[in-house]
């Protein structure tokens, strides 16, 4: 049959699953959903949570309605579309509802015909935004320095005013004088969107810029989402900056929220809290009641009751003694905790700013929370990775005052200022350090940085036990997530396998891949990957030499996704819903989305390669900026600030007529011909999985007509998908075209397929049939090492390599063999699973002078090889799952 445009979009709504598959997963979905809490670990206070569900092709149309049930009991879920299937139908939802403390579940998620109950109110005006949820009011001003500007429970204000601040370093003098002056910032909105109104949820995303207290600067884009649910006091809080400044000259020496809480009670009904480790806390009042002698109420010592947060008495109602005792204690005005590393945080107050700060107490990592207010209300602040992304630190000032100042400091004004320059100012070659730096390329414009808060507002002090439980629900936010097996059962994602052990191949495979997560998991603790601007990425390259990572030699370095890190991660989680996995998994999309990739500036849209610094090399490419790396997250979580990340990557494809990604490895030679340069792979399967997600997310049909166009010309190309050469072709973004940039060409490339790129059109074949496309699919993933004169014959007869001689061991001969049954292909497939028995994870026990602490090493690790060799098994042990042998050899 001649492929033409309209038998592709005929053949889109069908799936590549078999009648029987698609029956019974048809029949999974639309059945009840079981869900359960990630980790198993019920939140102990109720909990306003969101989560994404997916849905099997057909099995649920637009406009269903769903509840959410556990124990018997029913929670009122409100819904919205994530994205739909081709036919219309829903391809994943995302769900929001509040459950009871210590809802343990397992919860069912089901289709019902009565709608959620309304449970929170928004008015609008043309200067505010009101949100009630029936137990906490709050004002969010459209315009000017503040983002909030009330916070009332009982109808008592209990936060007056909330606004971001900055300070930046400015060294221009350092050098002439040693003079350093600092310059402040605060908030200022320029623009509020009610995103989601009820009848569960409210979103409310503010965007602004931090702008000069003194001066007319105005720099660093900002965004914050607030979400509020229905019957909650609390708020959830996601901020966004991205750096626009210069790496040269702009030294941030502080960044952070400061809150205003009204204080209205007698300083020793006043109190300040900060949480430590686990669920310890370090609570005092403003004046303890203690000293010499007791304070004594009616025959009874008060102090005890001081220290549990409750109303002691007001000093006239005390005796003459007591009333003089009350005179005389000290009262303390601020207090401050700074987490300055990963392994130190310290507690200090004072009474004034003419006296010195008082060492409290100290520990080693603090949950992140701070809590400032009286027996009438007050507000707790706690922050999500708090102690992982240091140098942070939480402030309490002005307690004394009628209006005290809660302070957030994501980067803590006691440590030195941000350096976002390179680390050299000489460039370091490919040959050499595997760097590929140009000038101009290595710079921290356009990166970005985000964090997780949640606002406790309180209407009297609460217990110590409460104010435990409130940090941990900010450090460790309860996840609601479907089942792997329903996961599995319904394709998410497309193609990947649940554990099974039931052989000792099978064992063989699932204990080299638990190795590879724990060992990965055990070198961020024992390295100390954290930082605020490193946490969540892991080191590329092993240095055995030196017993440590190649932290400091070029391209070795940092790993910013390079062989699908992220998709490993990802996938492990998925097939075991492993806690610890899903909070590696979640860390590092964070950190990838925001700091690997550039939101404004000339590099918009675009990703750095692995470097030294994350921003440092000089490939800015849109494989680490796709969207097949983030698309788990956003639709497991719905998280809006990682579907904004997924939607700036849309048209990144545009970039290449700006930035040829082969501009150093092959140079173009003659005239230009076409607007841009791209590889199949790994540039266009990247644009491919940006515009399916834009697609599905959307609707939008203009980026499916731009697969479908690049289907169209690599079908038709002299040698499919081996074109080349270097799989290179001549792109117009304009129209999606790809086309031939010689007379003859041919050739391959190693990077094609292995970042992301397979992954993609695994999923992509399931939502668009195209004839052509299938068919050059098909035939490079039978024939990705043959030669020329071999592929030349296969465009005519289709049949060759057949014995699966040209076929790469690994997911792409699975692949031909879940579509063909060819057994020669199972067969080289599961050669890549050969050797698993290789204790390439063993670590080795290294301390005394060789090392600066004690260390268990892998000294033949190496992360490209951990992330391939993980996402090949966890394919194959799918695809090839009726013939993996008893055992492997």
């Amino acid at each position: 049959m001649k492929l033409t445009r309209r038998t592709a979009l005929e053949a889109i709504a069908s799936a590549t699953l078999s009648p029987v598959a698609l029956a019974q997963t048809a029949s999974i979905a639309a059945s009840a959903v079981p869900l359960h809490w990630l980790g198993n670990e019920a939140p102990p206070i109720a909990t306003g949570v969101s989560w994404g569900v997916p849905w099997s092709k057909g099995a649920v149309p637009k406009g269903a309605s769903f509840t959410l049930t556990a124990s018997g009991k029913s929670y009122d879920t409100q819904h919205w579309p994530l994205a739909y299937w081709p036919d219309g139908s829903l391809k994943w939802s995302g769900f929001a509802a509040v459950t009871d403390p210590n809802a343990v579940g397992p919860f069912t998620l089901t289709r019902t015909t009565s709608p959620a109950k309304a449970t929170i109110k928004v008015t609008e005006s043309a200067t505010l935004v009101l949100v009630d949820t029936g137990k906490l009011q709050c004002s969010i001003p459209k315009q000017g320095p503040d983002f909030l500007t009330s916070l009332t429970i009982d109808g008592r204000e209990v936060t007056r005013r909330a606004s971001l601040m900055a300070t930046l370093e400015d060294r221009s003098q350092l050098e002439i004088n040693r003079t350093v002056r600092w310059e402040d910032f605060t908030s200022l909105t320029r623009k509020v969107t009610v995103e989601q109104s009820g009848p569960v949820r409210v979103t409310v995303k503010i965007e602004g810029v931090y702008k000069a207290n003194q001066g007319p600067r105005e720099w660093l884009p900002f965004t914050i989402r607030l979400y509020f649910y229905g019957g909650q006091e609390t708020i959830r809080l996601v901020h966004t900056f991205i750096f626009d400044g210069d790496d040269q000259k702009d030294f941030i020496s502080g960044l952070g929220l400061t809150f205003a809480v009204p204080l209205r009670e007698q300083m020793h009904n006043r109190h300040v809290r900060f949480s430590g480790e686990g669920m310890g806390l370090w609570a005092e009042p403003l004046q303890p009641l203690t000293g010499r002698r007791p304070l004594m109420k009616d025959g009874r010592d008060v102090y005890p009751d001081q220290l549990a947060g409750k109303r002691i008495p007001n000093q006239d109602q005390f005796d003459q003694r007591s009333q003089e005792l009350l005179k005389d204690w000290a009262v303390w005005d601020s207090y401050k905790l700074v987490q300055s590393s990963a392994d130190g945080f310290v507690i200090q107050k004072r009474t004034n700013a003419k006296s010195c700060w008082l060492h409290a107490a100290a520990g080693q990592r603090a949950t992140g929370l701070a809590f400032a207010g009286d027996v009438s209300g007050g507000l707790a602040v706690g922050v999500k990775n708090f102690w992982q992304s240091h140098p942070a630190s939480l402030e309490v000032a002005d307690a004394t005052t009628d209006l005290a100042k809660l302070k957030v400091w994501l980067w803590s004004p006691e440590a030195p200022a941000m350096d976002l320059r390179h680390y050299d100012t000489k460039a370091h070659g490919l040959d050499s350090s595997y760097e590929d730096v140009q000038e101009g390329f290595s710079t921290a414009h356009g990166v970005a940085r985000t964090s997780e808060l949640t606002l406790f507002p309180s209407a009297l002090v609460p217990t110590k036990t409460e104010t435990a439980q409130q940090a941990h629900a900010a450090c460790s936010p309860a996840v609601l997530l479907a089942t792997p097996e329903y996961l599995h059962s319904v394709h998410a994602f497309g193609i990947w396998s649940l554990p099974n052990r039931s052989t000792a191949a099978r064992r063989t495979v699932e204990d080299q891949l638990d190795a590879g997560l724990a060992l990965y998991k055990k070198e961020v603790e024992q390295r100390h990957w954290y930082g605020f601007w490193d946490f969540g990425d892991v080191m590329h390259a092993y240095d055995s030499a030196r017993h440590t990572w190649r932290y400091d030699i070029g391209g070795f370095a940092w790993d910013n996704t390079e062989l699908g890190t992220d998709m490993w991660l990802w996938y492990s989680f998925l097939r075991t819903g492993r806690a610890d996995v899903f909070r590696m998994a979640e860390a590092m999309t964070r950190h990838t989305s925001e700091v690997d990739t550039y939101h404004l500036g000339r590099f918009a849209g675009l990703g750095s390669r692995h470097n030294v610094r994350h921003w440092g090399c000089g490939a800015k490419e849109a494989r680490i900026s796709q969207a097949a790396y983030r698309r788990f997250h956003y639709y497991l979580t719905t998280d809006e600030r990682t579907g904004d990340v997924i939607h700036e990557s849309t048209d990144s494809d545009f970039k290449a007529t700006e930035i040829d990604p082969m501009r150093l490895a092959a140079p173009q030679v003659g005239p230009k011909k076409y607007p841009g340069r791209v590889r199949g792979g790994p540039d266009w399967l990247a644009f491919a999985g940006n515009w399916m997600t834009e697609w599905e997310r959307t609707g939008n049909v203009k980026y499916r007509d731009k697969i479908l166009t690049g289907m169209d010309c690599i079908a038709n190309m002299p040698y499919g998908f081996l074109s080349g050469p270097n799989n290179l072709f001549g792109y117009d973004p304009s129209t999606g075209k790809l086309s031939t940039l010689t007379d003859d060409p041919f050739g391959g490339y190693n990077l094609t397929s292995i970042m992301g790129g397979a992954q993609v059109m695994f999923e992509l074949n399931e939502m668009i049939q195209h004839e052509g496309w299938q068919k050059a699919w098909l035939q490079y993933c039978r024939l990705s090492s043959a030669p020329k004169q071999v592929v030349a014959k296969d465009m005519t007869t289709g049949a060759e390599g057949t014995d699966a001689s040209y076929a790469g061991p690994g997911r792409l001969a699975a692949y031909v063999y879940l579509k063909t049954r060819n057994p020669a292909f199972g067969k080289k497939a599961l050669t890549q699973l050969t050797g698993r028995g290789t204790p390439i994870f063993a670590t080795r026990k290294v301390e005394g002078p060789d090392v600066l602490n004690p260390i268990d090493e892998a000294p033949r690790v190496s992360t490209n090889t951990t992330a391939q060799s993980a996402l090949n098994a966890i394919e194959i042990l799918e695809m090839c799952s009726d013939i993996i042998p008893e055992t492997l050899v």
